[in-house]
């Protein structure tokens, strides 16, 4: 499955980059996140209302390309590959981030609905980045 969430936000690619490209603090501006930290590559993540912990690694970072890259390795979600780009791009309007997931499911049937949560978590985080970003 794929899941492809953008939007354009009214600041410079650069300030928002310096929020989004942070990757270990994420749970700033991710609503479904508590709290975030990183050791190395691995990023550890807990999401809201005791939803666990996830663990990422941060395969790719590029800052003068504004994208990272990162793959999941474990946690609450039942999923056998996931992997996530997030890029922010410069826009007439300011920067538009893309943020994208290719992922399977350890229950393939669950794959809809997964999709609908990971595109609604990425909706909100990146509603939340826009305030953060077009705030400062």
């Amino acid at each position: 499955m794929r899941v492809v969430e953008t939007r354009v936000i009214g600041a410079t690619p650069d300030a928002v980059w310096k929020i989004g490209g942070d990757t270990a603090n994420v749970a700033d501006w991710i609503p479904a996140l508590e709290k975030s930290h990183q050791h190395g590559d691995l990023r550890y993540a807990t999401f809201v209302d005791d939803g666990g912990e996830a663990t990422e690694r941060i395969v790719h970072h590029d800052d003068p390309r504004r994208s990272y890259t990162y793959e999941y390795v474990s946690g609450p979600l039942p999923l056998s590959f996931y992997s996530s780009t997030f890029t922010v791009n410069p826009h007439p309007d300011g920067a538009e981030v893309v943020w994208s997931a290719e992922f399977a499911s350890t229950a393939p049937e669950s794959e809809p609905e997964l999709a609908e949560t990971i595109s609604d978590i990425y909706r909100s985080a990146l509603i939340e980045l826009a305030n953060y970003a077009e705030a400062n």
